[in-house]
């Protein structure tokens, strides 16, 4: 029993070198085929079951050196430079952007206007009234309370918290 098993598994690993083979054989360029054409290989292989197939793989499959010689196979993208280099460009430009925008944001809420974007609210935090002109109504020099020192009207005192802090506005609800 023991030896009929052992017989099945060689004939199983035979036939099994000799599809490998010959699949190989037929997928493989006839020009990087060393020793015969492609025709002859399979003749060799299917006529000499399993010395065709040993001989195939030894003496007439091109080897990994001439392989390198045709189209350049896929790399992975960690093994890609260029690739390597764009992601790095990206995370680079990302960590820009934030930062931007952490700047930009903190000018809005210290109520000094942002990157050119003129959608800073103005001085004190406060959005304009509906249907109020976005820049206030005139230009600041106009504004009786702004002392023209930058301050965004607080200038005088009177709208500063208890830090000397340019505060808000007072509501009128």
């Amino acid at each position: 029993m023991g030896r009929a098993i052992l017989i099945i598994g060689a004939a199983a690993l035979a036939v099994g070198v000799i599809v490998y083979s010959l699949i190989e054989c037929a997928r493989t360029d006839s020009v990087a085929m060393r020793g015969l054409r492609k025709g002859g290989w399979i003749a060799v292989i299917l006529l000499l079951p399993l010395v065709g197939a040993l001989l195939w793989l030894f003496l007439g499959r091109p080897r990994a050196a001439q392989e390198t010689g045709g189209p350049a196979r896929a790399k992975g993208p960690d093994d890609d430079p260029q690739f390597l280099r764009n992601l790095e460009e990206r995370r680079r430009q990302q960590q820009q952007a934030e930062k931007l925008r952490r700047w930009e944001e903190e000018l809005r809420r210290k109520g000094g206007p942002a990157a050119g974007d003129g959608s800073a609210p103005p001085p004190g935090g406060r959005s304009p009234a509906p249907g109020a002109p976005a820049d206030g109504g005139g230009s600041s020099a106009a504004d009786p309370r702004d002392s023209g020192d930058g301050t965004g009207g607080a200038g005088h005192g009177e709208d500063r918290d208890a830090g000397g802090r340019p505060g808000r506005p007072p509501r009128h609800d």
